[in-house]
């Protein structure tokens, strides 16, 4: 059972660096959150020769596209002003309340990619980036979402549902946790590249995260979630995605989300399979509705890959509910084939489908437990 031990709470992203910070962790070199975070760097009237020699000496390229996004600034601040002149003034009391468009907004810097790239003010930013989406999301929801904590566990579909999260601006706050590092075999169906070989899943997913808004804050758990730090990582979540393997972790984290009374989603890449168990407003449903009695055992305590691989399908609404076609090759597992079968299309419908229930319940509605295959084959039909 995973217990609930204290330790020191998480520390959140740093604010804005000034450049002379900036300059100093440029000169100490990388650390091991160069893999996966940005840094924030903020101008001062007159820094901006400064910036940009060091810049250039620490060969840190600087992509400036600065110019577009006051443009789509102007048209969502005054959405009905068909006047270019209007918005050329408004834009231009923006630039001399900061002293110029160098040091307007933020400096964002990219380690893993030795870039640094200009984007609006934190706000501003904001209110561009969500402006497309009401009133899919009202922007009073949009708001309120903001104040909302996921965690996801499992970065393989996980990685695909952080980033839909992320995108959406479902919450402002996530938490990343994964142990395992990008294999070969995991680009038939993954979005990142062979660049990306060896590298932790959980640094992957936050790297796609911050590309799309470096102002998110993203804590990232690379030893994976353990008994001993899930009270740290995942205590104070409004929302868990489970899309790990480890069967009897699992278990668990419906043992531990139903104690907090924490929502929980789950959807798996055979047959648009999802489940959700509302612990918040159900604290009585059984882990996984019922359908798994007790923790299973460690995957060691497995005699082979295919009975483990069979045990896992219990997790997917067992044997009999998975697809003729991964039964096949379930059966093939560890003597003609090494892996469960899955493909790029798939974990892209599992996104959208957590996506779609996380918004419904971070939003306050009391979803009913639900577990079914919302497969694509049987409402597709020849």
């Amino acid at each position: 059972m995973i217990r609930d031990v204290q330790t020191e709470p998480m520390k959140p992203q740093g604010s804005h660096l000034e450049l002379a910070r900036f300059a100093s962790l440029l000169d100490e070199g990388p650390t091991a959150e160069w893999s996966w975070r940005t840094f924030l760097v903020e101008l001062k009237p007159g820094e901006f020769p400064s910036f940009l020699e060091v810049c250039k000496t620490q060969a840190v390229v600087m992509v400036e596209a600065m110019e577009g996004q006051l443009e789509e600034l102007a048209a969502v601040r005054s959405p009905a002003v068909s006047s270019a002149d209007a918005r050329r003034v408004f834009l231009e009391s923006v630039l001399a309340e900061h002293g110029g468009i160098e040091c307007y907004g933020t400096w964002v810097f990219v380690p893993w990619e030795r870039k640094i790239v200009h984007v609006l003010a934190r706000e501003d930013f904001f209110d561009v980036l969500t402006n497309r989406n009401q009133d899919k999301i009202t922007r009073e929801e949009q708001l309120l979402l903001r104040t909302k904590s996921v965690g996801v566990v499992g970065l393989s579909i996980g990685a695909e549902v952080a980033v839909t999260v992320a995108q959406e601006h479902l919450c402002g706050r996530i938490v990343l946790a994964d142990f395992d590092r990008l294999d070969l075999s995991n680009l038939n169906r993954l979005s990142a590249g062979i660049d990306d070989l060896g590298v932790n899943k959980a640094h992957l997913a936050a790297r796609r995260i911050a590309k799309i808004d470096p102002y998110l804050e993203v804590v990232v758990c690379d030893d994976g979630i353990t008994r001993e730090n899930a009270g740290r990582y995942l205590g104070d979540l409004d929302l868990l995605v489970d899309e790990c393997d480890d069967l009897a972790m699992k278990y668990e984290l419906r043992e531990f989300a139903r104690d907090r009374r924490i929502n929980l989603v789950f959807a798996a890449d055979e047959r648009g399979m999802l489940s959700i168990e509302p612990y918040a407003h159900a604290p009585d449903l059984a882990a996984f509705h019922g359908r798994v009695r007790g923790p299973p055992p460690p995957r060691e305590a497995f005699v082979s890959p295919k009975e483990f691989m069979q045990s896992l399908t219990d997790w997917l609404g067992g044997w009999e509910q998975i697809s003729e076609r991964s039964r096949q090759s379930v059966n093939r597992i560890g003597d003609t084939l090494c892996g469960y079968p899955q493909l790029a299309s798939e974990p892209r419908l599992a996104a959208g489908q957590v996506g779609h229930v996380a918004r419904r319940l971070l939003l306050g509605e009391h979803l009913p437990p639900f577990f079914a295959h919302l497969d694509l084959t049987e409402q597709i039909r020849t």
